[in-house]
């Protein structure tokens, strides 16, 4: 192929295969959220190639004039594909743009228990999803339901440790491993929806961490709060 052709070719595989990634990404984030690293990164990757290789397949075929399309293997393209989608999927996690970073760890039953834990009520057999505070208070919400302690929100955010958890507004704190999605309103308010259906708002104080997590675009304007 000339190299205009070629220039042509790589340049709609390339914006094919990010505009693809963002989209199959957000559809594994809104299944999975950060609970499942290793079915998040498979399906991302299975959503990619069995849609890019075959856009590969037409491009080959119909700009390299000595290639026809009966000489080319649709399956073959998409299995390449997949494997190069997947090996840069997995180099992502494993350089830490992704989180969890890797696919080991602990499961939630081996590991340690947070003690916020312990001053609630039904605390046994629940997970913590989310602290806001309420004036000198904190409302805990939970796997099985929401408690209200006196409590001052930094330090019932210390004692969350070792749950991973970000803040995404001044008096609000998630758990990473409850959120499942990304909300927009008209006005350009943002909130996380986590797995119990609360929407916590982010302020743009606290949006780089959450840039840092993927979870949100750096383009995106929030509000000041």
């Amino acid at each position: 192929m000339a190299w205009q052709i070629r220039l042509m070719y790589w340049g709609s595989v390339i914006t094919g295969g990010l505009v693809i990634g963002i989209i199959a990404r957000g559809l594994m984030m809104a299944k999975f959220g950060t609970r499942a690293p290793v079915r998040f990164d498979l399906g991302v990757s299975l959503i990619v190639s069995s849609i890019l290789g075959p856009i590969i397949w037409a491009l080959r075929g119909w700009l390299d004039p000595m290639l026809a399309h009966s000489d080319l293997s649709l399956l073959s393209i998409s299995l390449n594909t997949f494997l190069i989608v997947a090996g840069i999927i997995v180099l992502r996690r494993l350089i830490g743009f992704e989180h969890p970073t890797g696919y080991g760890g602990q499961t939630p039953e081996d590991a340690p228990e947070p003690r916020l834990k312990r001053r609630l009520s039904g605390g046994i057999g629940s997970e913590i999803l989310r602290l806001s505070a309420n004036d000198h208070f904190v409302d805990v919400a939970t796997t099985a339901g929401q408690e209200t302690l006196r409590l001052r929100l930094a330090d019932a955010i210390a004692e969350m440790e070792p749950v991973r958890g970000i803040c995404t507004h001044r008096s609000h704190w998630v758990a990473l491993s409850a959120i499942t999605g990304l909300e927009r309103e008209n006005g350009g308010k943002v909130f996380i929806r986590l797995s119990n259906g609360d929407r916590v708002p982010v302020s743009r104080k606290y949006r780089s961490g959450l840039e840092m997590a993927g979870w949100i675009e750096r383009d995106h304007d929030l509000p000041e709060r």
